[in-house]
């Protein structure tokens, strides 16, 4: 679970075996609807929420693969982390990369970084439109019309300050986008980059940085 992304009949097969447990005791993994007291998704919800507390196997997956997400994006430790590094664009997760497992996290990718900040560096590994780095949001929520003018997205911090996002622009502007792209561009020449790398920060770290699964848990389910 902490490596792929479980298929959803072998989610429902492990969840008919629990459901039979819970309700009749039977260890076969076999009961009747009837057996069924209250509706599998609620029994899933944390206790606080009015649940049973009882793990939903697909949020538990999802959360689990975001902190292989974040092992990508703090490779200090890991030498999986900087092979990938090597391979594919950090940003995005396009490149050399193939395979379902791959596209999972590409997937996942927008949550992740709705879940994190980033403290500019050297800017290498942080999307200008998707991450959140100059304030709250993300630029592409910051500035919806000038996004939406935007043929290439997959910029960087470091390559909107060494070549511009003009150029990555559709020729003409609305006037609106006009405005947000004097703003956006404002941003980018008040930040500095530096030598040292961009530093992943967020408020479901633990002291040791890694991600706190649990916290992010009970936010998906709160969320439904």
């Amino acid at each position: 679970m902490s490596s792929l992304q479980l298929p959803p009949s072998a989610i429902e097969l492990m969840d008919k075996k629990r459901r039979a447990f819970l309700w009749s005791g039977d260890k076969t993994g076999h009961s009747s609807p009837s057996s069924c007291l209250i509706a599998w998704f609620k029994v899933c919800f944390p206790k606080e929420l009015g649940g049973l507390g009882i793990r939903d196997l697909g949020i538990q997956n999802i959360c689990l693969l975001l902190k292989l997400l974040h092992r990508l994006h703090c490779p200090q430790s890991s030498a999986w982390a900087h092979w990938v590094q090597g391979r594919a664009n950090i940003t995005t997760l396009q490149g050399d990369l193939h395979g379902d497992h791959w596209q999972t996290l590409r997937t996942l990718l927008p949550l992740y970084q709705a879940i994190t900040t980033v403290e500019i560096g050297d800017g290498s590994t942080c999307s200008l439109w998707n991450d959140v780095w100059a304030g709250d949001e993300c630029l592409a929520d910051k500035f919806p019309a000038l996004f939406s003018h935007c043929n290439i997205k997959t910029q960087t911090v470091q390559d909107a300050k060494t070549s511009g996002i003009r150029s990555t622009l559709v020729p003409r502007l609305s006037t609106m986008a006009d405005q947000e792209l004097q703003l956006a561009q404002r941003l980018i020449d008040q930040t500095s980059l530096s030598s040292a790398p961009d530093k992943r920060t967020s408020d479901f770290l633990k002291p040791d940085n890694n991600i706190d699964t649990g916290a992010i848990y009970k936010m998906l389910k709160a969320r439904g």
